[in-house]
């Protein structure tokens, strides 16, 4: 890659503060439109309060004729006897952001199915899902139809447990070459709550074709298979996904943690920046590598921390000869960052530590209780 390499270390840096600088101005960009249009539509959105599932049912067969609906939902459990469509703009469901496990919607069970059975299923753009907690789908709690152009869909402070395929899935193509993009997903923590999940099928997001998402300060535990299969990526974003970033999660005890692309399935752009992966779980038998990149160009790993207790070699891969222009630098991990099948990157000032509390604050340490799981600390 004869063109990287004429970088010197003083030009990567500033390339490197002017990337943080773009990206923060797209963000802000996009957050500042994002909030222009949903300050001008929440004057005019109608209100429907509901504290039963029947009313909820009632509430969005009312929204999805008219859109622009916040349906707010009154703590409690909400028992699903069928999924929850969305088909209809600007729909958002709304419990309580400060306490999502007060108003909690349960699927009919974390079990295999001959028919797709989400929670949501969502063909509009302009969702919103607010301080909610989803458990227990056949398929997926959350399927973002992409290949109806859902667009602007947003997931945030919300909880999101125990479905027998990826928590979320965004879907793509068909006939249609349509995507969903512009997504954002914050604040909202992902788990299987028994420790493994029920099968290798499963991930956090799962995103086909996505553009322009952020996914942000989010939690993923436990997404782990229990077969001789490895799991999916805790954020998976691929086939023909561009320009997402992953940014500020927390990853623990995941098979696998962030992925852009796969093989004759590319991704291209975007940035995986300042995530914290930790695998310690020494039940889980099929323990896969932090960050992987396959078929990806043009994308940055910046500023992340993975440190793997189990035998997988590799902290970081970037693999095949189509993963160009990427650049992966100021990494701290306990194992290397490996090139594989003619991958080519820049790599800078990654660092390799020997013990986990070389690269957690005494915060973080406390927050995670280290000691009580590695004795090596």
């Amino acid at each position: 890659m004869p063109s990287m390499t004429r970088f010197s270390i003083r030009e990567f840096t500033l390339n490197k503060v002017r990337h943080h600088f773009c990206l923060f101005l797209l963000i802000l960009s996009i957050s500042t439109v994002t909030f222009s249009q949903n300050s001008s539509v929440d004057t005019e959105l109608s209100t429907i309060e509901v504290s039963d599932v029947t009313s909820l049912y009632n509430a969005l067969n009312l929204a999805n004729k008219n859109g622009k609906t916040k349906i707010l939902l009154a703590p409690g459990n909400y028992q699903l006897s069928k999924p929850l469509f969305i088909s209809a703009a600007h729909i958002r469901l709304i419990g309580d952001p400060s306490n999502p496990t007060s108003t909690r919607i349960t699927g009919l069970g974390m079990r295999s199915r001959g028919q797709v059975e989400n929670i949501i299923t969502v063909h509009a753009k302009y969702f919103t899902l607010d301080g909610i907690a989803l458990a227990e789908a056949g398929n997926h709690l959350i399927q973002i139809s992409g290949e109806r152009d859902a667009d602007f869909p947003t997931l945030k402070n919300c909880i999101l447990q125990d479905s027998y395929q990826q928590l979320v899935k965004v879907s793509s193509g068909g006939k249609s070459k349509n995507s969903s993009d512009y997504g954002v997903v914050e604040n909202c923590e992902f788990a299987y709550t028994k420790g493994i999940g029920p099968n290798y099928y499963i991930g956090g997001i799962d995103a086909h074709g996505s553009r322009g998402w952020m996914v942000t300060h989010n939690r993923f535990k436990d997404i782990a298979s229990p077969d001789k299969r490895v799991a999916e990526f805790a954020v998976h974003f691929w086939n023909g996904a561009s320009n997402n970033t992953v940014q500020n999660n927390i990853i623990i005890n995941c098979d696998r943690g962030i992925g852009f692309g796969l093989k004759g399935k590319p991704a291209s752009g975007g940035a995986i920046i300042e995530n914290l992966i930790i695998h310690y779980d020494k039940n889980d038998p099929n323990a896969d590598v932090g960050i992987s990149l396959e078929e990806s160009p043009d994308t940055q790993i910046l500023d992340n921390r993975i440190y793997l207790e189990h035998g997988y070699p590799n902290a970081i891969e970037y693999r095949f000869a189509d993963t160009q222009n990427i650049v992966i630098a100021d990494n701290i991990t306990n194992k290397p960052v490996r090139k594989r099948n003619g991958a080519q990157a820049m790599l800078i000032n990654n660092t390799r530590v020997k013990n986990l509390k070389e690269m957690l604050s005494k915060e973080e340490r406390r927050q995670f209780d280290v000691l009580s799981w590695s004795e090596n600390q």
